[in-house]
């Protein structure tokens, strides 16, 4: 009898609930608001409707911006709660979507939440999907740049989804959540993936422990850890400017990346190389021309061995450009096989590069560096001699040369920034250690620096062993071609 009371109670509690009208969508939207705010609704691959509301900047961009997908809280508020952060969102010049998931409010369908099985509260990674899809396809959003935030059950399901979906979803911010094992794998491998996670201070340590481990978890150097008021989604209606820091974080971690974009250029010869061009779309280019960085991948690598240091270095308000050689991924036409170590021959690719950087509009043609990794190392030089353009090189594991290109270093007054490993020899016995160091001593510019790891590796897997080389890479180049 006390059973069947408790379960009746249950069933008037939660009919009653179901009940509720559904909150007022815009009550949380001061009058004097600009943004655009729309509402629409989108299809799961399995058949739910979503509903949500579509929050732009009152302003067009020339670029597409870029968005965050805000998803509700199952059995707790509708995504009408999200209006500030939204709002606050779209003052920043980014577009924001807040969906109610499955089950609840809006897109409440035909059963809910309450109700579901286990299974059917793990298809809610199939809202997330959906709705990255349709804000992404939204004409004013740059779909490689978007970021997701979830709270308490919804953390897991974010860091699930944002371990299958690496093209789309750039950063995740996860609020006063737990993860399971499945969660925990997927942060593990998104080394990419910038993670803000929020921890209440209203929480027991248990509970901040757990809301916090997606940021230990993180390896992104953009993660960062935030103590809130509140739970979930109301951390952003309670003291402490969460909005603001919130949107900070955006900024560099999501909009600091830039608009990408592929390109294609010829060389001299007429071969046809491919790439990705990264802009910092935050900076007005057309009045305030920016700086440029090429990079130049070693001969057993590509173009996307440069993507995280270019994605820092645009963070910067710099431009990047990452692109493949002749012969290599994108850019080997007929199976054409790589070009290892022709100096004459890479040196064309790279003299192509950098013309074509110099040449897009908001770049400065007169503030280019060049960023190389071992064999590249000779025909970098080759490529940069003479060439008014480039003002600095940064070369790791720097060897590859000739006689004319040490000719050409002694020539060069240009800051070169060398870094490698003490033992790092090759099969043939050749040390690259030696060969850096032998570049340095060639070099007559008074800048010119040098630094030797006793166990770094070598070329661009540097960057992986020895993180700090990353930061102190961005800032060289900073420094060598502010204005």
């Amino acid at each position: 009898m006390k059973q069947l009371l408790i379960s009746t109670i249950s069933f008037i509690f939660l009919t009653c609930t179901l009940l509720l009208p559904i909150q007022t969508l815009n009550a949380q939207i001061p009058e004097d608001n600009k943004s655009i705010i729309k509402e629409l609704n989108f299809v799961t691959e399995d058949g739910w409707t979503l509903y949500a509301t579509l929050y732009l900047p009152p302003v067009n961009k020339p670029n597409p911006i870029p968005g965050v997908v805000i998803m509700s809280e199952p059995d707790w508020v509708p995504r009408s709660i999200s209006d500030e952060i939204s709002l606050g969102i779209a003052e920043r010049g980014m577009a924001a979507l807040a969906v109610d998931v499955r089950g609840t409010d809006a897109s409440f369908g035909s059963k809910a939440y309450q109700l579901f099985t286990q299974k059917e509260r793990d298809a809610i990674q199939l809202d997330i999907r959906a709705a990255v899809d349709t804000l992404a396809s939204q004409k004013e959003v740059d779909g490689n740049r978007i970021a997701v935030f979830g709270a308490s059950v919804m953390v897991d399901y974010v860091a699930r989804e944002a371990a299958t979906n690496h093209d789309q979803i750039k950063a995740i911010m996860l609020s006063t959540g737990w993860l399971t094992d499945s969660g925990r794998e997927a942060l593990k491998n998104r080394k990419d993936l910038p993670v803000l996670a929020f921890m209440s201070e209203d929480d027991d340590k248990q509970k901040q422990q757990m809301a916090a481990e997606p940021y230990f978890l993180s390896g992104d150097n953009g993660s960062e850890l935030l103590f809130v008021m509140d739970r979930g989604a109301s951390i952003f209606n309670r003291p402490g400017n969460p909005i603001g820091k919130t949107t900070d974080w955006l900024m560099t971690n999501l909009m600091g990346i830039g608009y990408q974009s592929k390109v294609s250029f010829r060389t001299e010869d007429r071969k046809l190389l491919r790439g990705t061009l990264y802009m910092p779309d935050w900076i007005d280019t057309e009045s305030q021309p920016v700086a440029g960085v090429v990079f130049i991948h070693g001969a057993n690598h590509d173009a996307t061995t440069w993507w995280h240091l270019a994605r820092e270095v645009t963070k910067t308000g710099m431009a990047s450009l990452i692109f493949d050689q002749r012969g290599y991924m994108t850019s080997a036409a007929n199976n054409e096989r790589p070009y290892a170590f022709d100096i004459d021959i890479i040196q064309k690719d790279i003299k192509a590069a950098i013309t074509f950087l110099a040449s897009q509009q908001g770049v400065d043609p007169g503030r280019i560096a060049l960023v190389t990794a071992t064999s590249r190392g000779g025909p970098t030089v080759a490529a940069a001699y003479r060439d008014e353009r480039v003002k600095t090189i940064v070369g790791l594991s720097f060897y590859g040369g000739n006689e004319t290109t040490d000719q050409y270093i002694t020539e060069m007054d240009i800051p070169l920034f060398l870094t490698a490993s003490i033992n790092d020899v090759r099969a043939d016995g050749r040390s690259l250690a030696d060969a850096t160091r032998k570049t340095y001593g060639l070099s007559n510019n008074k800048e010119t620096e040098l630094i030797m790891y006793d166990d770094a590796g070598r070329g661009s897997s540097m960057l992986k062993t020895k993180p700090e080389l990353t930061g102190m890479i961005v800032r060289w180049i900073n420094e060598k071609l502010s204005e």
